[in-house]
């Protein structure tokens, strides 16, 4: 006899040095159920490191200004220490520098703290399954703030169709491995399409590259 599918928990690590906040967080999260497990809620970018290390979560749910590290370099730490922790950047105003190193240093994620009980489960769980998740008025703000290509449409680069074929199933959230199967090429082709249109764009990341791509309108 066969049953249901039982959900995977995924482990989560919430980094923020305000006590309130990662109460919420942890409630809004608790409130999905079997759905997510927090194994830890962290106060500062060292012990979110440390712990990061020794629990190896699935999310790590980061706040962009710790009190003791800016989070573009906790995002970088984790990026090496734990390559498998996703990082989803959490923010309560548009700093975009800030923000952009943080996409930049491979965070998977970027969401606005007000909006969180409506939108952070299920970002967690596109972001858990290889999507790629900003803040609709984030993006529209680092799209401002790149100032890389005239708004006109003058410098766009050419890209070649499969190119924009590849990049739009990105922006759509779906994997490299996604995108193979969709297009029924081998990863290693997607890839070299990937990194084509990311140097072509001037982009250092999937997510810079989907950002410039929707200002210069070309997805």
């Amino acid at each position: 006899m066969s049953g249901a599918a039982v959900p995977r928990t995924s482990t989560v690590l919430i980094a923020d040095d305000h006590p309130l906040v990662a109460h919420g967080i942890d409630r809004v999260l608790a409130a999905a159920g079997d759905v997510f497990r927090v194994v830890a809620a962290c106060h500062s970018g060292r012990e979110a490191l440390a712990v990061a290390a020794e629990q190896r979560p699935d999310l790590v749910l980061l706040d962009v200004r710790l009190g003791d590290m800016n989070g573009a370099e906790v995002c970088r730490r984790l990026g090496t220490d734990t390559p498998r922790s996703k990082v989803v950047v959490l923010t309560a105003f548009d700093d975009t520098e800030n923000l952009r190193r943080c996409l930049e240093a491979g965070a998977a994620g970027v969401l606005l703290k007000g909006t969180l009980d409506l939108d952070l489960t299920r970002a967690l769980l596109d972001v858990r399954d290889g999507k790629t998740v900003i803040d609709a008025g984030i993006a529209r703000a680092l799209e401002a703030a790149s100032g890389i290509l005239a708004p006109d449409g003058t410098s766009v680069p050419a890209l070649r169709p499969r190119e924009v074929e590849v990049l739009r199933l990105m922006a759509a959230g779906l994997t490299t491995r996604d995108i193979a199967a969709e297009l029924d090429l081998s990863l290693n082709t997607i890839r070299t399409y990937t990194q084509a249109l990311m140097t072509k764009l001037g982009a250092h990341t999937r997510v810079q590259a989907i950002v410039f791509a929707r200002q210069l309108q070309m997805i």
